[in-house]
């Protein structure tokens, strides 16, 4: 893991859910000391929140916060990014500064127009950071150093697993494993509404398809199996599974996330018209 030294300064621009689990991962794994960190958000009720639970240094002023900065995550609404970072916080940051960036649909190209002049790191983290669970993929411009790379993925690891790779995959990943965790909820909803159908207690349910849906995830990810090996680990010839998959497959569950996923591309080539 890199090491990060007392002196190196990290802000976050935005701490809302996202930035706040990247935040406790960081405290928490020991990756840094609280003095190290400020957060820069708008509300007086999240700047107490944020320093009482956390004991960083909180503002409101975006610009003031970044002026000793060496790292600067930028962890707030893609929408809000030029508003966020406005041209007092570019003038403010220091020539050191590097950009590690989680607003998922602003590419590199994009980060650079919005922060001229500095090394970029992109990364797609999802919300099991919060948890402790997450995935991210990284990519960053030539202009980050590889300690600085390192630096970012010791972060993300603090609170998951992480992968560098390539931007021009990182819609698909985008689609995969950053919208993920909706597609999940939306089967864990549906099979624990099977379960009441059945006659089970929601709360029961609920627990028995949360706890198979995250058993079966650390089992693909231990085992290194194909999914379809471990399918046939629990599909008896004439049994039971097998014909619970026969009819998920009659109402084509593949075919609804393959539209799932060719949606989401769809949507994020739309959104950067």
């Amino acid at each position: 893991m890199a090491k990060i030294n007392e002196g190196y300064k990290i802000v976050f621009i935005g701490c809302g859910a996202m930035g706040e689990a990247i935040l406790k991962g960081m405290l928490g794994g020991g990756l840094v000391k609280k003095e190290q960190v400020t957060a820069a958000v708008p509300t007086a009720k999240r700047q107490a929140y944020l320093q009482e639970t956390y004991g960083i240094a909180v503002t409101g002023d975006n610009s003031a916060a970044v002026k000793e900065a060496d790292l600067v995550i930028l962890a707030v609404k893609p929408q809000m990014a030029k508003t966020a970072v406005d041209q007092a916080l570019v003038d403010a940051l220091p020539e050191k500064a590097n950009i590690l960036s989680i607003m998922g649909s602003y590419d590199l190209a994009m980060l650079h127009a919005l922060v001229p002049g500095h090394p970029v790191i992109r990364s797609m983290p999802n919300t099991p950071l919060a948890v402790g669970m997450g995935m991210t993929a990284l990519t960053a411009d030539s202009q980050v150093s590889e300690e600085t790379l390192e630096l970012a993925e010791a972060i993300f690891r603090s609170c998951g697993e992480t992968v560098r790779v390539d931007e021009k995959a990182m819609e698909a990943i985008t689609a995969i494993s950053g919208c993920g965790p909706g597609y999940f909820f939306v089967v864990m909803d549906a099979l624990a509404d099977a379960g009441v159908m059945a006659g089970l207690p929601r709360a029961l349910a609920i627990k028995l398809a949360a706890q198979t849906m995250a058993g079966s995830g650390v089992m693909g990810l231990k085992t290194g199996l194909h999914p379809a090996q471990l399918r046939d680990q629990v599909t008896s010839p004439g049994g039971t599974t097998i014909a619970g998959i026969k009819a998920l497959e009659n109402h084509g569950v593949r075919g609804a996330f393959y539209d799932a996923v060719q949606a989401v591309l769809d949507r994020s080539a739309a959104l950067k018209k």
